[in-house]
C-alpha cells in the first residue's frame, strides 16, 4: 500500500513539474515574439508561426533539385503594356507591379487572436496588378487589370470581391481598367493626381 501511495505521489509531482515547464516555455516564447515584433515595428503583421516539423519539411522541399523554376516573364505581355502605359502617364511616380494586398494593408488593433488570424487569412493570398506611389513611397492609387475569367469563375469572383471590400474598408483609391481598352494617359493622371491631392 505504501509503494502504491509513493507511486501516486511521484506521478502527481511529475505532472506538476511538466505543467510548470510547459507554461514557462509558452511564456518565454510569447515574450520573444513580442520583443521581435517591437523591433520590427508596430505595423508589422504577425504571420502564423511554423512548428519545427513544418520548418524542416519546407526547407527540405526547397532544397530538392528541380523543385522550382524561374518564371519566363515577371509580367504577361498585356501586363507589360499596361505597366509601360502607366509609366508614361506618371513618370514622376513609382509604379509597382503584382503586389500582395497584405503588403498594402495593416490590420487594425484586434485583441482576440482568432479574429486577428481570420482577418489576416482573408487577404493573405490576394494581390493587385499595380500600385502607384509618390516619391516618398506613399501609396496613392491601387490598380487592377480587368480579367474576364474572374467573372466566369465563382471562387475567383468571391476572392475578387473580398479584395475590393478590404481595400474599400481601408479607404484606398482603388480602380481597374480593361488592358485592351485602357484610359488615356491624361485620364490616368487625373485619376491618380486627384487622389494624391486628397491624401495631401
Amino acid at each position: 500500500m505504501s509503494d502504491l501511495g509513493n507511486g501516486v505521489w511521484l506521478f502527481v509531482l511529475f505532472s506538476i513539474a511538466f505543467v510548470v515547464i510547459v507554461t514557462i516555455g509558452f511564456v518565454r516564447r510569447d515574450k520573444q515574439a513580442k520583443k521581435l515584433q517591437n523591433m520590427m515595428g508596430a505595423d508589422t503583421v504577425s504571420l502564423p508561426g511554423w512548428t519545427e516539423g513544418e520548418t524542416t519539411r519546407l526547407l527540405s522541399s526547397a532544397e530538392q533539385p528541380g523543385f522550382y523554376m524561374l518564371r519566363p516573364r515577371f509580367l504577361s505581355k498585356l501586363e507589360t503594356i499596361a505597366f509601360q502605359h502607366l509609366k508614361r502617364a506618371l513618370p514622376q511616380h513609382e509604379i509597382l507591379a503584382r503586389i500582395r494586398v497584405i503588403d498594402l494593408l495593416q490590420l487594425a488593433t484586434i485583441d482576440e487572436a482568432y479574429a486577428r488570424e481570420e482577418a489576416f487569412r482573408r487577404i493573405a493570398f490576394l494581390d493587385v496588378s499595380f500600385v502607384v506611389c509618390d516619391g516618398d513611397m506613399v501609396i496613392i492609387a491601387i490598380i487592377d487589370l480587368d480579367d474576364p475569367a474572374v467573372l466566369s469563375d465563382a471562387a475567383r469572383l468571391r476572392l475578387h470581391k473580398a479584395k475590393q471590400s478590404a481595400l474599400k474598408t481601408a479607404h484606398a483609391n482603388y480602380f481597374s481598367f480593361d488592358p485592351l481598352h485602357p484610359p488615356t494617359e491624361e485620364e490616368l493622371r487625373h485619376l491618380v493626381l486627384a487622389a494624391q491631392t486628397m491624401v495631401a
